[in-house]
């Protein structure tokens, strides 16, 4: 894990809203998926099954604990 592992990443996973591209970020207690479109938030359970490559990629440098 890197000391300075970024804070949000783009997907290609849309929003179940606008179907735009969304997000994958962190807060410092939690993970969550975002639409930087219609600014909703998601938890990220729900888009597991969906995990792209970049999702996989934030994902290996962020605490189990968060997610």
């Amino acid at each position: 894990m890197s000391l300075f592992a970024p804070r949000s990443a783009q997907t290609t996973i849309p929003c179940p809203q606008c179907k735009k591209p969304m997000t994958i970020e962190r807060s410092c207690h939690r993970v969550y998926m975002r639409c930087p479109n219609c600014r909703e938030t998601h938890p990220v359970e729900g888009y597991i099954r969906k995990a792209d490559k970049a999702m996989e990629e934030f994902l290996d440098n962020c605490y189990v604990d968060r997610i």
